[in-house]
């Protein structure tokens, strides 16, 4: 037996070794990406159901005649981002600070929250919440504002 046919026997018991090795890890690491993301999509739409019942809250608040934030909705929505933290993007990250910037604004400057303002700055965290879930937004308007439109007996006044 000369020196190639050895190289050749070797390889031909090697490779498929070290290819089945190789599969099997890639398989292993896909398999646990995806159990990830599912028990992270699943805990994202549990905490996201959590901030659609605090957006109603927001809304009864407001048809009640509150013009400013309540202080026990922003302990709720407090509890809400330390518990979301950990599972949302960073858009809906970024769109829940915008959202709390405002909220500290309007009750710092004016003491008055400005609807149609407010409604997108919820809606544009709906809409990134319902991308991060994998649903569609199409034809849910710029920045998502038809979420609202079943919540707000006014809307085309307020959102015009």
């Amino acid at each position: 037996m000369n020196n190639t046919s050895l190289i050749i026997t070797i390889l031909t018991i090697t490779l498929p070794i070290i290819g089945g090795a190789v599969g099997y890890f890639i398989k292993h690491y896909i398999d646990k990406k995806r159990e990830l993301l599912t028990e992270v999509t699943r805990e994202r739409r549990e905490l996201y159901q959590h901030f659609i019942n605090l957006v109603i809250d927001i809304f009864s608040g407001t048809k009640t005649g509150k013009k400013q934030p309540d202080n026990q909705l922003l302990t709720k929505l407090f509890d809400f981002y330390k518990k979301y933290i950990l599972y949302a993007s960073p858009e809906v990250i970024n769109y829940f600070s915008n959202y709390f910037q405002y909220l500290y604004s309007a009750n710092g400057e004016t003491n008055t929250l400005d609807h149609k303002v407010h409604f997108r700055k919820l809606s544009k965290i709906m809409k990134a919440m319902r991308t991060d879930l994998g649903l569609s937004n199409k034809n849910l308007g710029d920045d998502g504002v038809k979420i609202f439109r079943a919540l707000i007996t006014d809307f085309d006044t307020v959102i015009k």
